[in-house]
């Protein structure tokens, strides 16, 4: 019985090796036959096999790369626009900030504006961009087209178009009505602060030759304090006092350093440096503070302050180093004329940005009506001034001083 039993299995093992072994002759057998017959398609011969739709097939599945569209350039798309409009290249300034914002200013003529406005705004519609047009005469007379350009719910920047009107078609000048008067939209301002004058008149020097509005913070205690006050007041600057208050770090610069006020002094120490600093500093309509992370803070210091400033008929400007500040709400509760600073044109190590925060300063201006910016006698910072205070107006922004903002 055991002898037929491995016989059996013995038998049965051939048998699935001839099975296994048969299967894979065939498989071998088919797999030949196809490729022999896919040869004779691919060389034109004859085949047996609907190879032409497999291979049609295969193509539809073929997967193609997308290739990558460019990237949509605003600044790009308006100049190429203007060009084709007949501006040539010497007509057109553009600028662009570090946040992305581009400001083209272009010199026209009368009878070209409505065209090129009306061209402009048809091909960035196309490109679903959204504008804003506004029309103002500027102090000299010029007309300015401000073309807000809007993408994404958001400024992208602005088109300005400048022009000074022709002999003929300049009328005769009309008060306007009052109905007029009521509809006319605030001036956008801006109010640029020039800090720690003083100790050099050359720089004053440089700032006087912008023949812009400006307001000079000058540090008491230094060398040319007194002169440089009144210098600046002649030449039509504004001037108010840098008062140095104390800070958290328990900085003291040198410049003014004599006349630091601190947290920890009385009313009549306080009172009388005041007096003093008045004095160093004459025709001074108010005061910015020098460094005060610290003083800012102490509402008992900053009430003494603002006593002194609404004795003397003076208004208050927060540079706003530190954000814990109380001053200029205080100022507002103590009925003090009273502003705070919006951009530090100059405070980064890197002075390559001051341009770029000169044109923040101007943004927030067209945004929020009036704003106050504050920078430094950097030879970086004059230089930028130099080239773009005076074509603030190509932008949409008259040049004042503090005091002319806060009369409003």
């Amino acid at each position: 019985m055991r002898l037929d039993i491995k016989s059996l299995k013995k038998l049965l093992s051939q048998k699935n090796l001839f099975i296994v072994l048969t299967l894979a002759l065939t498989v071998m057998a088919l797999f030949s036959a196809g490729l022999l017959d896919y040869l004779n398609f691919c060389q034109k011969k004859i085949s047996y096999l609907p190879w032409v739709v497999f291979s049609s097939s295969f193509q539809a599945k073929k997967i193609i790369p997308e290739q990558k569209k460019p990237e949509f350039s605003l600044a790009e798309f308006i100049n190429r626009s203007l060009r084709e409009s007949g501006v040539t290249e010497e007509r057109i300034s553009e600028e662009k900030t570090e946040d992305g914002l581009i400001y083209f200013s272009v010199r026209t003529t009368e009878p070209e504006v409505k065209k090129l406005n009306e061209k402009l705004l048809a091909s960035l519609k196309k490109q679903k961009i959204k504008t804003r047009v506004k029309e103002e005469k500027s102090g000299s007379g010029e007309t300015i087209v401000s073309l807000e350009i809007r993408q994404q719910a958001r400024t992208s920047g602005w088109v300005i178009f400048r022009y000074s009107p022709s002999f003929a078609s300049r009328k005769p000048t009309q008060q306007p009505s009052l109905a007029t008067a009521e509809k006319k939209e605030p001036a956008r301002e801006v109010a640029v602060v020039i800090d720690d004058m003083g100790a050099d008149l050359s720089l004053l020097q440089d700032l006087l030759s912008l023949q812009t509005p400006l307001t000079v913070a000058v540090l008491p205690g230094t060398p040319y304090a007194r002169e440089t006050a009144e210098i600046a007041f002649k030449n039509g600057l504004e001037v108010i006092i840098h008062l140095p208050l104390e800070a958290f770090n328990g900085q003291a610069s040198s410049a003014g350093a004599d006349g630091l006020i601190k947290t920890s002094m009385g009313y009549e120490e306080v009172w009388s440096i005041l007096e003093k600093d008045f004095e160093q500093v004459p025709h001074a309509k108010g005061l910015n503070n020098h460094m005060g992370s610290k003083a800012t803070t102490d509402e008992q210091l900053m009430e003494i302050i603002m006593d002194f400033l609404k004795d003397k008929n003076l208004f208050f400007l927060d540079s706003k180093t530190s954000s814990r500040s109380i001053a200029y709400d205080l100022a507002l509760k103590k009925k003090v004329p009273a502003a705070f600073r919006q951009v530090f044109l100059d405070a980064d190590e890197d002075h390559s940005k001051i341009k770029d925060r000169l044109f923040e300063l101007f943004s927030y201006g067209r945004k929020n009506g009036q704003v106050v910016g504050i920078g430094h006698p950097f030879p970086e910072t004059i230089k930028v001034l130099k080239t773009y205070l005076p074509r603030a107006e190509e932008y949409g922004i008259k040049l004042v001083t503090v005091s002319s903002i806060l009369k409003k």
